[in-house]
């Protein structure tokens, strides 16, 4: 069996390599990770259907795995889902029926401990706002503003910002 390590960098010292436990899934990281709270989270695939939410602590130097909810459909592909922090919380945020339905879907990690709790927001836009986001342009999350507010960034040179406000379900269009 191959043996899987990290290396841990330490700050105005050499870091050191450490041993992967052997029970540990291997692993590919598929986003860009997020640090919360001193603990670096990011998805990872384990294989060709499931992905999950792999953390590492670091102050314990420990390496964890959690299963990720599947959409309400029971799809497990993580097209169109992002990670951000939201309220201070890891959050996955599925954006696959932005365009069509004019929603997001939040899953927050409340309990990031044993039991890894998962509660479910949803973010509907109001009728009159949906034109903003039917238009030919695709939209990157980019995380969230010290308020709270989801920004959204369009995958074009020149472009205004949108901001969502889960309290208001309103979007902000700033230029």
């Amino acid at each position: 069996m191959p043996e899987h390590w990290v290396f841990v960098p330490k700050p105005h010292e050499v870091g050191s390599w450490k041993k992967v436990p052997s029970d540990f899934c291997p692993f590919i990281p598929v986003r860009r990770g997020q640090c919360i709270n001193g603990v670096i989270y990011y998805l990872a695939w384990i294989d060709m259907y499931n992905s999950v939410l792999v953390s590492f602590d670091i102050r314990s130097e420990e390496l964890t795995m959690s299963q990720i909810p599947r959409r309400d459909d029971g799809d497990g592909s993580r097209k169109n889902v992002s990670l951000i922090e939201y309220g201070g919380k890891v959050t996955l945020l599925d954006s696959n029926h932005l365009r069509d339905k004019g929603m997001l879907v939040l899953r927050v990690l409340e309990d990031a401990g044993i039991n890894k709790e998962w509660s479910k927001k949803t973010m509907v836009l109001h009728p009159y706002q949906l034109h903003l986001v039917q238009v030919d342009i695709i939209f990157n999350v980019n995380g969230t503003s010290q308020s709270g507010k989801l920004v959204l960034i369009p995958q074009i040179r020149r472009f205004d910002v949108m901001f969502m406000d889960h309290s208001e379900s309103v979007i902000y269009l700033e230029s």
